[in-house]
């Protein structure tokens, strides 16, 4: 039967977290070279960028990474799930649903959220 109702049913939210490895050129100081990765990475996973359904290129962020300004080379770009506590009961199996680089989610509307980013990214000099 056709009607012209619409059901409306709420999102799951993935609450994901990005570790990081760099190296950094000699005349450069790690440390704020660190925290320019950490605020491009921000603004990459602002929530308003993002829509439902969309993967998580891992490409794109290495490349993100690597014009920063002091970065040599990208070493380790590491996508995990957080759940529970303050953060959303979804469990998801982020190795699992990554195929060449890229990170889907699941067939169900879904988002991938950084809820606390100044905790949730976290990234070193190696």
């Amino acid at each position: 039967m056709l009607t012209d109702g619409i059901n409306i049913i709420d999102g799951f939210i993935i609450n994901s977290g990005i570790n990081f490895d760099v190296t950094v050129y000699k005349n450069f100081n790690s440390r704020e070279v660190v925290l320019k990765c950490i605020e491009e990475i921000k603004n990459f996973f602002a929530i308003e960028n993002w829509q439902f359904n969309q993967t998580i290129n891992l490409s794109d962020i290495e490349l993100t990474l690597a014009m920063v300004e002091g970065v040599a080379s990208v070493q380790k770009v590491e996508v995990v799930n957080k759940c529970g506590g303050g953060y959303a009961r979804n469990s998801y199996d982020i190795k699992g649903a990554t195929k060449h680089k890229i990170i889907y989610p699941s067939l169900d509307p879904s988002i991938f959220e950084i809820k606390f980013p100044d905790k949730d990214i976290k990234g070193r000099v190696v």
